[in-house]
This record gives structure tokens, C-alpha cells and sequence, in this order.
């Protein structure tokens, strides 16, 4: 299985890259992963809330997911897993031979009903808001650690 990051828009802090790009490589150690950045709505596509922004974000989310990727978006709607539930819902994900697992994480205004609607699951990270580069970090950790677990590894106390 490989797991495919899908995000609108790039992380711009260097801390939140650089603890991205960490989780990314021990991830890789387990499983092969892929991040894809899409561009994020800009201020000619916005029409003051949103809507407009959030359909051009949709559309360039849809052209990055592959056909046969099984779609996760990440949405506080979601439901909601510990560490050890997200690890075994990961090892269902492989014992079914999903060649493909996609999370992917809106913008600003979230995802478009269009993604949301394409997606086999909705997970949810917690019912607090973050900053996408935030949610992007605790995703990684969060797959890493799911990945430890699963091992039987001592990363996970």
C-alpha cells in the first residue's frame, strides 16, 4: 500500500516543514508515501466567502487523486479514532489490498462537496480547529505512529 498526502497549499513555516519532512521519512521505512501539494484558492477566485475558492480548490484536488485511490478526507465531521484505532483501521486498509490510501486536507474554507463526496471515509483529527500545516503534522505523526503500533514498535507508550 502507499499513502498519498493530498493538501491545498504549501507549508510556509519552516518547523512545520521540518517536522512534515521528518514524519515523511520514517513513514517511508514502513510504507512508500507521497506528498502532493495543490495550489490554494487565490483572492480572483474568492468571492468574499469562500465558495468560489473552495470549487477551484476542488477541481485541482480531483485532478491529483488517482482513479484508484481509495480517499480519505479529513474533515471535523469525520470520525474520530485513537492511536491504536487508527492503526488497525490502517491494517484493514492493507489486509483488503488498498494499493492506494489518499488523506487529503482542504484549505481555509475546507473541501468542496465534490471531494467530499468522492472520499470512501471522512477522519476527523479532533473537533479543534488548527491551521492546516498543523493538521498536516499531526497527520504525519499520527500515520507514523499508527505504523509503529502495527509493528509492535516502542515509539507508541
Amino acid at each position: 500500500m502507499k499513502i498519498v498526502i493530498v493538501a491545498v497549499g504549501r507549508i510556509r513555516e519552516p518547523y512545520f516543514r521540518a517536522g512534515v519532512d521528518d514524519y515523511l521519512a520514517r513513514i517511508q521505512h514502513y510504507l512508500p508515501v507521497e506528498e502532493i501539494e495543490v495550489q490554494a484558492g487565490s483572492k480572483e477566485e474568492d468571492n468574499g466567502r469562500g465558495s468560489y475558492t473552495l470549487v477551484a480548490e476542488g477541481e485541482r484536488l480531483q485532478k491529483a487523486l488517482a482513479r484508484e485511490s481509495f480517499v480519505v478526507c479529513l474533515d471535523r465531521s469525520g470520525k474520530e479514532f485513537s492511536s491504536e484505532q487508527l492503526s488497525a483501521w490502517l491494517q484493514a486498509r492493507m489486509s483488503e489490498s488498498v494499493a492506494r490510501l489518499a488523506f487529503v486536507l482542504g484549505g481555509a474554507w475546507g473541501l468542496s462537496p465534490s471531494v467530499l463526496a468522492r472520499s470512501q471515509f471522512t477522519l476527523s483529527l479532533s473537533q479543534l480547529t488548527f491551521p492546516h500545516e498543523l493538521s498536516r503534522l499531526i497527520l504525519t505523526e499520527q500515520l507514523y505512529r499508527a505504523l509503529t503500533l502495527w509493528k509492535g514498535e516502542k515509539y507508541h507508550k
